[in-house]
């Protein structure tokens, strides 16, 4: 089982993520995703860390994201950012908890019209965990309120073996008691300094099975796609391999109703 602070050690060098190439492409199909953004729109981000997304969001136009990690040093990351960027109007607030358990009462109380889960639905290490996570993203949303997910789609790509978008999947272990689903480590490196944490995966997550979400009443799946993004364009013979076999995907739903 991972540690729930494995991300501490390596909050500073994360908040180069971006320059990695994978994760170019994950921040252009995020910001697609999230379209352009209203000052009245409020944004939960689940799992947001030092709030790359979050700050992507407010760039776009929204009012107010509500960032909520694990991790301690990656929201005093952010933090530092927002500092850094001169932003005092708490547009991003950042707040402390375990996305797999209910969230703290200030937070469950309201509804948003955004919900973002990027990657967190990658750290659940049982059913269980999952339906949590889930949990928390049906009864944050607004009716009708929009939901964006980077999540695995493929651990075994022929490409992440040799670390061709600049992040590599290894030493797969199955998950069978709390699963089915799987647990392996993600590596690469940010600004010359070797990354590795463990990501788990259940079966459900991987081959977009929505029966969780949808019994809580949740739907409208889609999937951003990789062939017009404007990363992918820019030069399609490198960005084959993904598009033919992607790593991960950006997922789309809603709450329904409204």
């Amino acid at each position: 089982m991972a540690p729930r602070t494995q991300y501490d050690p390596i909050a500073t060098q994360y908040t180069s993520y971006s320059t990695v190439p994978d994760m170019r492409l994950e921040t252009s199909l995020v910001r697609t995703a999230l379209g352009p953004c209203q000052p009245t729109d409020t944004i939960l981000d689940l799992g947001g860390g030092s709030g790359l997304h979050a700050r992507t969001a407010v760039d776009l136009g929204a009012g107010r994201v509500d960032v909520v990690d694990i991790s301690p040093e990656m929201l005093l990351a952010g933090r530092q950012i927002e500092e850094s960027l001169g932003r005092t109007d708490r547009r991003i607030r950042y707040i402390h908890s375990d996305v797999t358990k209910p969230l703290p009462p200030h937070l469950a109380e309201q509804k948003y019209d955004v919900v973002m889960a990027n990657w967190v639905l990658d750290h659940a290490e049982s059913i269980d965990d999952l339906i949590g996570m889930w949990r928390n993203i049906a009864s944050a949303l607004k009716p009708g309120g929009r939901f964006v997910n980077v999540r695995v789609r493929c651990l075994r790509a022929g490409y992440l073996t040799r670390g061709k978008y600049g992040v590599v999947f290894s030493d797969f272990e199955e998950i069978v008691t709390g699963g089915p689903g799987w647990r392996y480590n993600v590596s690469f490196r940010l600004d010359g300094v070797p990354v590795v944490f463990e990501a788990t995966s259940m079966e459900a997550t991987l081959e977009l099975d929505h029966s969780i979400p949808e019994s809580m009443g949740m739907g409208g799946w889609g999937v951003v796609p990789l062939e017009e993004d404007e990363v992918v364009k820019e030069d399609r013979e490198y960005w084959a391999d993904h598009v033919g076999e992607p790593s991960f995907v950006v997922v789309v739903g809603r709450k329904l109703g409204g």
